[in-house]
């Protein structure tokens, strides 16, 4: 066989320079990955490491806290590090406010790992206390046990027994429940939000502020709403008001599969008789008879209700808005996030033979029932799963990002309105229109927060923009 010579060498001078191009391309990327690891920016600052140390940049790249601890986090102008096996808490223009002395310090977080207030649980020699994040000592480290709640109240725990403090450390109720839960806030005007569900042994009440008792620990379950206090004994409910006298008698069914619906919303409650549910209103009168298997809670005037194990939707009047054919609703605040958030459409999931589909709160059918699995994920749009391949569609389903097999393992929406999507062992980036954001591929990334997202090529992190490009910041 014969060979044209030119052809061959051109070939081969094609291959070296393509080969060549891509190594160029590569070095580029790997000279601005300068970082052993990097987090989203917050604030205007950044976690980095950097030779094994950790430090604070801001937006240009800058340290403002070098890079000389084992471990970083910060919140609203403070940081927690540790350094030497201990830990301490500086300001995050690096100035001491805390010495690095403790075994453990940690912020009040939410569900989503997120800092929601100035206090500070501190641990040495196996106890507890808090700081506030000037520095002010609030609670000694004397107790077993500390949680700090949202509202700035402090539950204590010391030889197993529960007392509940106030943001200055002053006594709210004593030691000495096996249990406190924190109401939302503390606000005069509303007794509601100055009030805590106690537990002693298996009996549960609720104490006020200064400690005292309102509603004796006598019940088998007492949980509190707007107006009234469901409470319950011997497998009985009923309904008391805040000045402990029983409004509704505890003549209502107990049943541990719908304990979270024992409550009045919009001024009906769902009960049970005989295993029937119906409806009452807080003057235990009967608004909707008692025909159902199961009634949940009133949301914009409109319930899920089931008989014969389907599913439908009813108002107020008992008017059927979604027909009891299906085999689940959801509204979608039920799977945002795994929150108790809205998703921000009035909008209903319903299953029906495996598939699921989207109603809307008049009964109209949005998405058909035909995909696997349906979850919303905000600005009304849905991740889906159909014969084992995973997309996005929106409210019309209309496909936004194509439900592809295998090939996505992740989609996360995230606060910048933009998908990081991983598949293939790579992430990438998509538009909120599901156009391809940035074309290039990462081992990971994280989400973007003020223009940039820390993005890792093989060992090492750096930071690219919303055009792909990476900040070329340069250190010794």
């Amino acid at each position: 066989m014969q060979f044209n010579k030119k052809v061959v060498c051109f070939s081969f001078i094609l291959i070296l320079f393509i080969s060549s191009v891509g190594i160029n391309v590569y070095a580029d990327e790997k000279q601005n990955l300068k970082f052993d690891e990097a987090r989203s920016f917050s604030e205007n600052l950044a976690a980095v490491k950097i030779n094994g140390k950790w430090g604070l940049i801001d937006l240009k790249g800058n340290f403002v806290v070098p890079a000389e601890y084992e471990n970083i986090s910060f919140y609203k102008g403070t940081a927690i590090i540790k350094i030497a096996g201990q830990y301490g808490v500086i300001s995050t223009s690096g100035k001491e406010i805390i010495p690095a002395q403790y075994e453990e310090i940690t912020y009040c977080k939410d569900w989503r790992n997120t800092p929601q207030n100035e206090l500070l649980a501190v641990k040495q020699g196996g106890k507890w206390g808090v700081y506030s994040t000037t520095g002010r000592q609030i609670v000694p480290v004397f107790y077993d046990k500390i949680e700090i709640n949202f509202n700035r109240t402090i539950n204590v725990v010391l030889n197993s027994k529960v007392g509940l403090l106030d943001e200055s450390g002053h006594t709210i109720i004593p030691v000495g429940y096996n249990f406190i839960s924190s109401s939302l806030q503390w606000d005069e005007k509303d007794p509601v939000k100055n009030l805590s569900v106690v537990r002693q042994g298996d009996k549960w009440g609720i104490a006020d502020r200064s400690g005292k008792e309102l509603i004796p620990v006598v019940y088998d379950r007492v949980s509190m709403g707007t107006n009234l206090i469901r409470v319950q004994k011997d497998k009985k409910f009923g309904f008391i008001n805040y000045r402990g006298q029983e409004v509704i008698p505890l003549k209502y069914d107990e049943d541990w599969r719908y304990a979270g619906y024992y409550y009045f919303s919009e001024g009906l409650a769902a009960v049970s008789v005989a295993g029937k549910w119906g409806y009452i209103d807080e003057r235990d009168r009967t608004v909707i008879p008692f025909e159902y298997d199961s009634g949940h809670p009133f949301k914009d005037g409109l319930a899920v209700v089931a008989l014969n194990k389907k599913e439908g939707l009813i108002n107020k009047e008992n008017k059927v808005i979604i027909p009891l054919q299906y085999d689940n609703l959801y509204y979608l605040a039920q799977l945002y996030n795994g929150s108790t958030m809205y998703a921000g459409d009035n909008l209903i999931i319903v299953k029906l033979n495996s598939k699921e589909g989207v109603f809307d709160t008049d009964g109209q059918e949005i998405i058909p029932l035909k995909y696997d699995y349906i979850s919303s994920i905000g600005d009304g749009l849905f991740k889906v799963q159909l014969d084992n391949k995973y997309g996005v569609i929106d409210k019309t389903d209309k496909v936004v990002i194509p439900i592809q097999s295998k090939v996505y393992e992740y989609i996360i929406y995230d606060d910048s309105k933009n998908f990081r999507v991983f598949g293939e062992g790579k992430w990438k980036f998509y538009k909120q229109n599901g156009d391809q954001l940035i074309s290039n591929e990462y081992d990971y990334a994280l989400p973007f927060a003020h223009g940039l997202a820390p993005i890792k090529v093989n060992d090492k992190w750096g930071y690219v923009d919303m055009k792909g490009k990476l900040t070329s910041w340069s250190y010794q």
